[in-house]
């Protein structure tokens, strides 16, 4: 998850900027461009031209996004192919969905001085859906959560795997065409193994932190859950950053008007990217609040309907629904100097303060 602030800023001069655009798309000339901040890669929103065109005929000006892979040490588990397989899947759901997703209009993967892997896609219209409000009485964010939950189905319908990890870029596609279907990096038989791959990383993380002293607790909270709860699952495609910021919508009406940033696509257990996205959407309000409820009940049913699937919510599904909770946070306490390094003070401090009261309720 990326929040505000996340990363630091890496601008491009507007010489680099336009070599940028010219080595995506030599038929294109940069006309201007803005920078988009948030997010864990080098994005702009620009204007271009095609070359063969006068500037000055309005017909042939359009609006797009170019985003270039950012390296930096506090990303250091991104790598290029990490990093295009988002093209990949920008184009797999177009092809064969109604996902409303920015369609790709050209990407390069290397170059002796510019920031490659870069790709152009289209400008879709919208504003971030984390701008709605949660208690307004308009209905519209209610909206928003229905067509996310229908839209989040789709996704997971999209593509099942032999085995769960981070996908990747399917190694030599081509890079003017279709890339064909992402595939599984260093993959683990085992949606347990995968999960607590996902947790030691984490918990590696915490020494010399403020959440230092937490580790060795949720070591042992983890494991054994690790081992007595029922993980079995489906290796299906998880879009790996579905959140309101992540999504563009119409305010007014609460139609979902883009599903953006698939780089963070893994192989995984669906019910555990519901966890995370119930999360994201009541604004990580406390489990047992009258919102996230709401929220969850929403989205759930949702989700089901869009999948033509209903869950058993019993006993043991909701146990491991806690337990995919728990783990968002200690995802949380690895990140959050960077999720919540642009938020004010006070808002940081206090979600510090509940983020260890809830897993301190763990242990």
């Amino acid at each position: 998850m990326n929040y505000p602030g996340f990363g630091p800023d890496d601008p491009l001069s507007r010489d680099e900027l336009a070599a940028t655009v010219s080595a995506v798309r030599p038929d294109w000339r940069l006309v201007d461009a803005d920078p988009i901040p948030e997010g864990s890669d080098i994005v702009y929103a620009v204007t271009v031209v095609p070359v063969k065109r006068a500037e000055s005929d309005p017909t042939a000006t359009r609006e797009a996004v170019l985003k270039c892979f950012r390296t930096s040490d506090a990303l250091s588990v991104r790598t290029h192919q990490r990093f295009l397989v988002e093209v990949d899947l920008l184009e797999l759901a177009d092809r064969e969905t109604d996902l409303p997703v920015p369609a790709v209009f050209g990407v390069c993967e290397s170059h002796d001085h510019l920031p490659m892997p870069a790709f152009l896609m289209e400008r879709r219209p919208g504003q971030s859906v984390s701008t709605v409000p949660l208690d307004g009485t308009d209905g519209v964010f209610d909206r928003l959560v229905r067509e996310s939950g229908r839209y989040l189905a789709r996704v997971h319908d999209l593509r099942s795997f032999d085995a769960f990890g981070d996908l990747v870029t399917a190694e030599n596609g081509p890079t003017d065409a279709a890339r064909g279907d992402p595939v599984v990096a260093d993959g683990r038989s085992e949606w347990a193994d995968r999960v607590r791959d996902i947790v030691e990383d984490s918990l590696d993380e915490l020494d010399g932190t403020r959440f230092g002293d937490l580790g060795s607790g949720l070591r042992e909270y983890t494991e054994e859950r690790l081992t007595t709860l029922d993980l079995d699952a489906e290796p299906v495609l998880l879009h790996g950053d579905y959140r309101p910021g992540n999504l563009l919508g119409d305010p007014e009406t609460g139609e979902v008007t883009a599903v953006l940033d698939w780089g963070a696509a893994q192989a995984g257990d669906a019910r555990y990217e519901l966890a995370w996205v119930v999360r994201e959407f009541s604004k990580q309000a406390p489990p047992d609040s009258p919102v996230r409820r709401r929220v969850r009940e929403t989205l759930f049913d949702a989700y089901e309907d869009g999948r033509g699937v209903a869950f058993e919510r019993d006993g043991a599904f909701e146990r491991r629904q806690r337990f995919y909770r728990s783990v968002t946070w200690i995802c949380e306490l690895q990140w959050f100097d960077h999720w919540w390094a642009g938020a004010d003070e006070s808002v940081r401090e206090a979600r510090a303060e509940q983020l260890r009261e809830n897993v301190q309720a763990l242990l």
